[in-house]
């Protein structure tokens, strides 16, 4: 890359730390837009809200969004990236990303884009923002498609499966507007007969949602015998028109097994738009469990994702915000500084045994600049939560805080009631 880009992408990514303390500054000085009142620092609630839900995908996703529609107002408000987002879709070539993407996915999966409109309308909210937080950073660069991006987030996946312990835990970083501003969605979706004509199934699954996002795209689990974690990843070269990773994760959400979950990460016919990883652990009918690891990233040669898997046996799985097996050009700056760091941390720690060794190394708050567990007062990307999947007791506990200090905020049941209907 020459020299100059990555100077460019050094000095954006600073100027964006910098513009990231003027907005929190900001929140806590304008009106609110949801109720006019004064905003005010609420700091880390200690609540993770459930909603259960049925009905069709338009159905669920306007009962998300009329349930949670004061927390999706003030995202939309808030959040780093509208602004960005918007300056594209007000540009030439970015509208075209846009309606290129859109008109893909009604192609592709129109049930989703009918779930998006659901949370929009139940959120009174224009259903083009809804969209372009489902964009992502395809948006960024339509312009120009080696502009730099001032890619940020910061999750930790860290998972076992050994003989007497199968655990997966997942810290949930992201912009520290995102605090407080997520829900988890646990749903039983029947999709109407139109949608099936043209390949919905029914879904049964819990997530952790970002405000006014489809679930998928974090944390969760489907009664089919999937429990999972997603980490950003950050390719420098993107796919504008390209399946959004967001749709491809909650495609995810359907798999029946893992030849099923690498079909749909491939997305023949189209391919990923941007990059991300999952880490899973497959229960079997029969009892086995089976730990994996996949990097996705778009291909630009090709209708299909680049995919990379590795399955772990008697090792132990760490991952954060960076490619570690595809070989994939990347954005320079914070995402990248912040997940060599926090792989270095993690590797200080003997490699995990146990579930308390999965959540010391979660909690580990001791880097200067970046850490496993983060929440700088300071911080443009805090941990807002940390969930741990214990496959033998089949419990998903939620903390808001060091989940080595604290207890659980709230404890799910995993429940794997199809589990018999995946071959």
């Amino acid at each position: 890359m020459p020299f100059s880009s990555v100077l460019l992408q050094i000095i954006l990514s600073f100027i964006t730390i910098l513009s990231a303390v003027a907005l929190r500054s900001f929140v806590l000085a304008s009106p609110d837009a949801a109720n006019g009142a004064q905003a005010v620092e609420l700091g880390r609630r200690n609540a993770v809200p459930v909603l259960y839900l049925q009905g069709s995908h338009y159905e669920v996703g306007f009962d998300q969004g009329r349930t949670f529609s004061s927390v999706i107002h003030a995202f939309v408000k808030r959040h780093f990236e509208m602004l960005p987002f918007e300056q594209e879709y007000a540009t030439e070539a970015g509208r075209a990303a846009y309606e290129k993407t859109l008109a893909n996915m009604r192609q592709r999966y129109p049930w989703y884009v009918k779930e998006i409109q659901g949370i929009a309308d139940g959120a009174q909210v224009p259903f083009y923002k809804i969209f372009l937080l489902h964009c992502d950073d395809i948006v960024l660069t339509a312009n120009d498609e080696h502009a730099p991006r001032p890619d940020h987030g910061g999750c930790t996946s860290i998972g076992i499966n050994t003989d007497d312990y199968s655990i997966l835990g997942h810290n949930e970083d992201a912009f520290a507007s995102t605090l407080n501003h997520w829900y988890i969605v646990s749903a039983h979706v029947t999709p109407t007969d139109e949608d099936r004509k043209h390949g919905a199934v029914d879904e049964r699954y819990s997530s952790l949602c970002y405000a006014g996002h489809m679930p998928g795209y974090t944390m969760g689990f489907n009664e089919h015998g999937l429990v999972f974690s997603i980490n950003t990843l950050s390719p420098l070269r993107l796919k504008p028109g390209g399946t959004p990773r967001v749709f491809i994760t909650r495609a995810l959400l359907t798999a029946k097994n893992f030849a099923e979950a690498e079909k749909i990460m491939r997305d023949d016919g189209l391919g990923a738009g941007n990059g991300f990883n999952i880490n899973m652990i497959w229960s079997e009918p029969w009892g086995a469990r089976r730990l994996y690891n996949a990097e996705v990233a778009p291909d630009l040669n090709a209708r299909f994702s680049s995919v990379s898997v590795r399955k772990y046996e008697r090792d132990s799985l760490a991952h954060t915000n960076i490619y570690q097996n595809l070989n994939v050009t990347e954005v320079v700056g914070m995402i990248i500084d912040s997940s060599m760091a926090r792989l270095c941390a993690i590797q200080k720690h003997a490699p995990p045994q146990t579930r308390r060794d999965v959540a010391d190394i979660l909690s580990d708050a001791e880097g200067q600049t970046y850490s496993v567990w983060q929440n700088r007062p300071d911080a443009v990307v805090k941990t807002i939560a940390t969930g741990i999947f214990d496959l033998e007791k089949r419990t998903w506990s939620m903390y808001i805080g060091k989940a080595n200090e604290t207890e659980p905020v709230a404890v799910l049941p995993i429940r794997f009631t199809r589990l018999n209907d995946v071959y």
